[in-house]
């Protein structure tokens, strides 16, 4: 679907919205954010380590790190920036000191930050599969080597004159800075949307989650500050009060972006079509059989399905629902995805019988029964006639199934 259709009315944004929340609430998302917010406590020391130790190859890098960390939590950890940045800079003088397995532990931690991350990125984007540990590598590589790389070219060439400005005029070049760094929350929830999913995700639904977070991660820090500047932390914890307040912190920043990530994620799927009535449960069966159906036809073509496509040809049927099935497929070797992230069959339907495919889930078997849902398939008729009370027959092959007629 268009993403301009998507707003072109009040009711279909509330609809969207509604959808969205369904979505950020079927995932349990506030779990997430704070499984995520303590894993990013216990991880941002090793990852900063890791990348400030790549990028340090850089001397211009080193020569203005310490403005880079001010800038960076001045303008993305309000209220608690600056004692923040005093502990992780304590931190990471001390990680010069580290033997060769407490390098090695550094590096798995931080590594195991963004293996979480694209753990919940799957979860939220209805991925059943994980990246190859291959992939998983290469892509973690990149981003702690060539990141920094790019980050020290960007520095040496115009991360000077920026520095000098924001610290010779403050004032006069406020509003300009407060949108740059609003666009660089935009252009950094954007490239997490894009490439941290194991899929393709449409840029312009990437563009709206993150403008979303973009927007959401500005009022976050206005309302963050008026709220520590109000609460009673000191009085509490004492000297320990910067900890809760920053993993309180932390915990809002999260929400903020799984709350984008579930809308870019929800325009993939949100198709504004009323659906009046639910795909039974029992009839999990019946549904991976025309699910097999739908992509053995597109086979015939050529072609891999989109998950909007699927669930287009299958009536009824919702977003969790579907991933649920395509997962059970996938386990079960019958269907893979491409690298456009599409699905397609992946075993020749002439060795599958029916019976592997209800051994591929827990299916109910509906031997004897009639099926009471509005919407029928040309191949219902077949897939009766196996599982009937007085003729079944589930040694018979999916393809020859599919190939008989209605009638």
């Amino acid at each position: 679907m268009n993403v301009l259709e998507s707003f072109s009315s009040i009711p279909r944004v509330r609809r969207l919205a509604a959808h969205v929340w369904r979505h950020f609430s079927e995932d349990r998302l506030f779990d997430e954010a704070a499984s995520l917010s303590y894993t990013s406590l216990l991880s941002m020391v090793p990852l900063f380590a890791v990348v400030f130790g790549v990028a340090s190859v850089f001397p211009v890098f080193q020569q203005w790190s310490e403005q880079l960390q001010s800038f960076v939590f001045t303008n993305f950890v309000p209220a608690s920036g600056d004692q923040i940045q005093s502990y992780v800079a304590g931190f990471l003088e001390s990680v010069g000191k580290l033997t060769l397995t407490g390098t090695l532990f550094l590096i798995i931690t931080a590594l195991l930050l963004m293996v979480r991350i694209e753990q919940t990125f799957n979860l939220i984007w209805r991925v059943p599969t994980a990246r190859s540990i291959s992939n998983r590598v290469v892509m973690y590589w990149a981003v702690l080597t060539l990141g920094p790389m790019v980050l020290g070219a960007a520095i040496a060439l115009s991360a000077q004159p920026v520095f000098e400005q924001v610290a010779e005029g403050a004032a006069t070049h406020s509003n300009w800075r407060g949108l740059g760094i609003f666009f660089l929350s935009w252009l950094a929830f954007s490239l997490m949307f894009i490439l941290v999913p194991n899929r393709r995700v449409r840029v312009s639904h990437a563009l709206v989650g993150a403008l979303l977070s973009a927007l959401l991660f500005e009022l976050a820090k206005k309302a963050f500050v008026g709220f520590v500047a109000n609460a009673s932390f000191n009085v509490i914890y004492g000297a320990l009060a910067t900890i809760p307040i920053f993993l309180f912190w932390l915990y809002l920043v999260w929400i903020v972006v799984l709350l984008g990530a579930s809308l870019a994620a929800s325009l993939t799927t949100f198709n504004d079509r009323k659906v009046d009535w639910g795909w039974p449960k029992k009839w999990g069966f019946l549904l991976a059989y025309r699910l097999v159906g739908n992509l053995w036809k597109a086979q015939q073509d050529g072609r891999a399905l989109s998950i909007e496509q699927l669930l287009e040809s299958l009536d009824g049927v919702t977003e969790p629902v579907l991933a649920r099935q395509l997962g059970i497929l996938f386990e079960a070797g019958l269907t893979t995805r491409n690298e456009d992230g599409n699905w397609l069959l992946c075993r020749d339907l002439d060795t599958v019988s029916l019976l592997n495919l209800y051994q591929a889930g827990e299916f109910y078997l509906p031997v004897g029964e009639k099926l009471e849902i509005p919407s029928t398939s040309e191949w219902d008729a077949a897939f009766f006639r196996s599982v009937s009370e007085h003729k079944l027959n589930m040694q018979q092959s999916l393809k020859e199934m599919y190939t008989q007629t209605a009638a």
